[in-house]
């Protein structure tokens, strides 16, 4: 998980201050807890929860989309 952290901070998929030590205790910690609750004790829903946690890693985490800028191509002619 680590080698997908580190390029994604460099790449500015993630916010530049992140920690990715922490980022990668969090997840790890998700997992462990889906394990824990889907395996052992067999909870409806802990899929769809562990979905929201790692929604809220991401949005935690997560670098602001960058606003993209529309290009506009001159009109067409009658000729083209």
């Amino acid at each position: 998980m680590r080698r997908a952290i580190t390029p994604a901070k460099e790449e500015g998929h993630l916010k530049a201050d992140v920690d990715e030590e922490q980022m990668l205790f969090e997840i790890h910690g998700l997992i462990l807890a889906l394990h824990y609750e889907a395996r052992f004790l067999q909870n409806p829903g802990s899929i769809a929860r562990a979905h929201a946690g790692f929604e809220h890693i991401l949005q935690r985490y997560g670098a602001a989309p960058k606003p993209t800028t529309k290009t506009t191509r001159p009109a067409r002619t009658a000729k083209e």
